[in-house]
C-alpha cells in the first residue's frame, strides 16, 4: 500500500520532470555577501520561491559560494549559489522560507491584517 508520500517532491529528489515549486515574479532590493564577510553589495531579487531565488548583482557570486542575502520582511537568509551566467545566478536557501513575506511586509498600504488600504 502506497502511503502518498511518493506524491511529495523534496528538491534534492525533484527529476526534470518534476512540477516546480510555486515561483514569484518579484522586484526586490536587498544585499548580498559571501558568508563570514561584512562586504555586501546591492541585490536584485528577480523570483523567488520557499527553496531559493534568482537575483542580479554587479559582482555576481560563483556557483557553490555560500552566501547570506538581507531582503525586507525576511532578514538574513543564507543559502549556496547553484548556477550563474552574466550578473545572474540562483541560489538555494539552507532551508525553505514562506516568500511572500518579502513582497507583503512593511509595504505601503498593506496593514498586518494583509488587507490592502486605500491611498
Amino acid at each position: 500500500m502506497s502511503n502518498g508520500s511518493h506524491s511529495e517532491h523534496r528538491l534534492d529528489e525533484a527529476g526534470p520532470l518534476a512540477p516546480r515549486e510555486k515561483r514569484y515574479a518579484v522586484f526586490l532590493r536587498g544585499v548580498i555577501g559571501r558568508a563570514g564577510s561584512r562586504n555586501r553589495m546591492p541585490l536584485i531579487v528577480r523570483n523567488i520561491s520557499s527553496h531559493g531565488l534568482r537575483g542580479e548583482c554587479a559582482y555576481p557570486p560563483a556557483t557553490a559560494d555560500e552566501v547570506e542575502i538581507e531582503l525586507p520582511g525576511l532578514g538574513a537568509v543564507c543559502g549556496h549559489v547553484r548556477w550563474d551566467g552574466g550578473d545572474a545566478f540562483g541560489v538555494e536557501f539552507d532551508g525553505p522560507i514562506d516568500p511572500t513575506l518579502a513582497f507583503t511586509r512593511n509595504r505601503p498600504g498593506i496593514r498586518r491584517s494583509g488587507m490592502v488600504s486605500a491611498h
